[in-house]
């Protein structure tokens, strides 16, 4: 088969860490909250629960996660928490979310897909898999299987809280209200600086102590009060995905912050994570390219055609700094018109190819005299520093 030999580069910002007091990379830092998963270290300390808020009504569909390859169970090295999700009504405790994937030689998550039709919110779920590590064995017809259980926000505990606050990355009045009931009996605080104007801001050593492993993520919530002179006291670590380094380095920042002069507060909650880096595509090899006796893509013809949409990495990927790629197969009418577009393969996720497949079926071919049939381009994300600019590359 002759693949058609244009290669799409998307080029998006990459992970970048800053350490110390300095400005520190907004990614790094309160994102929102992380995902639940199976097999994740959580901390999970005694606390005392306030008053639900107005949202108390609200049903939250917390994960509970296990993977099996050919029918048998089996242990990720490394696995992020998945997050929860925001459900309209109770009694969807038997529901299951699965995706299909298999394993790498080096034990990396690879051919991750739906198992069935699921909405475009689970890529962050897919996302959150092509972090996870095996043992270093190739492995086939493996399944995630994720169930999920129903809880009402003014009846969940302090792990379901953390769950949804440092791992589910939302913002608005429930993420408010789960910060709240986290802050304790009586919290008035309202945001980390309890509504009053910072004097010393201190961040974290993001680079301090082991990172996740590349495209993985650590999560640490942490609790004081702040006194009438600015002071943070009763510094804690809330929960964790067990980064202790990191946990650390969230304390010291707190408890080194400075306030100006002003009323007291009690219960402020916020929520550090950090990255592991840039985790790289598959590798795209020409057994990829597969022979193709249907084909018939003259070069002529595969010259003609050039990508013309707007590109768009895949945002839960690019956060996490996951690269990848994507087969996309058209045929190419005399007048220039594309038509029956369809994915070919995508790596390390099927995400990678909904967008793009947008990208061909949004552009368009010269005009000429020959049609091509069941041309072949490969479309890859990757991730470059903050000032590169997404470019297409035509080989």
């Amino acid at each position: 088969m002759r693949a058609l030999q244009t290669a799409l580069c998307i080029l998006a910002a990459g992970a970048v860490t800053t350490a110390g007091s300095a400005k520190a990379d907004p990614r790094l830092q309160d994102a929102g909250p992380p995902p639940p998963t199976p097999s994740p270290i959580s901390v999970r300390p005694a606390v005392l629960i306030g008053p639900a808020p107005s949202v108390e009504t609200t049903i939250l569909q917390l994960p509970q996660a296990e993977a099996t390859c050919e029918g048998l169970a089996v242990q990720p090295l490394y696995a992020d928490d998945l997050p929860a999700q925001q459900a309209a009504r109770r009694g969807m405790s038997d529901a299951e979310t699965i995706l299909a994937f298999s394993v790498a030689s080096d034990g990396r998550t690879v051919d991750i897909r739906p198992a069935d039709a699921a909405p475009a919110a689970f890529d962050t779920l897919q996302a959150g898999l092509a972090a996870w590590r095996f043992p270093a064995q190739a492995r086939k017809d493996c399944r995630l299987t994720i169930r999920w259980r129903s809880v009402r926000l003014d009846e969940a505990e302090v792990p379901d809280l953390l769950n949804y606050f440092a791992v589910t990355r939302t913002t608005g009045a429930l993420r408010d209200a789960v910060a709240k009931r986290l802050g304790g009996q009586g919290a008035d605080c309202g945001d980390r600086f309890g509504g009053r104007r910072p004097d010393t801001v201190v961040f974290p050593d993001f680079e301090k102590g082991r990172k996740p492993p590349p495209g993985g993520r650590s999560w640490s919530v942490t609790r004081w009060n702040i006194d009438a002179d600015g002071r943070a006291t009763d510094v804690e670590t809330l929960g964790s995905s067990g980064d202790v380094d990191l946990d650390s380095e969230a304390r010291r920042a707190a408890a080194e912050t400075r306030m100006q002069p002003g009323p007291a507060r009690t219960g402020c909650v916020y929520n550090l994570y950090r990255s592991g880096g840039t985790l790289a595509a598959p590798p795209l090899t020409p057994e990829d390219q597969r022979e193709d006796p249907l084909q018939q893509c003259p070069p002529a013809v595969a010259d003609r055609f050039a990508v013309r949409a707007n590109p768009v990495f895949p945002t839960v990927f690019n956060e996490r700094s996951i690269e990848g790629w994507a087969l996309i197969r058209f045929d190419i009418a005399p007048w220039g018109q594309i038509g029956n577009v369809s994915v070919i393969e995508a790596q390390p996720a099927a995400a990678f190819g909904v967008d793009a497949l947008r990208l061909v079926q949004s552009s368009q071919a010269t005009p000429g005299f020959e049609a091509g049939v069941r041309c072949v381009v490969p479309v890859r994300y990757k991730l470059q520093d903050e000032t590169a600019a997404p470019d297409v590359d035509q080989n």
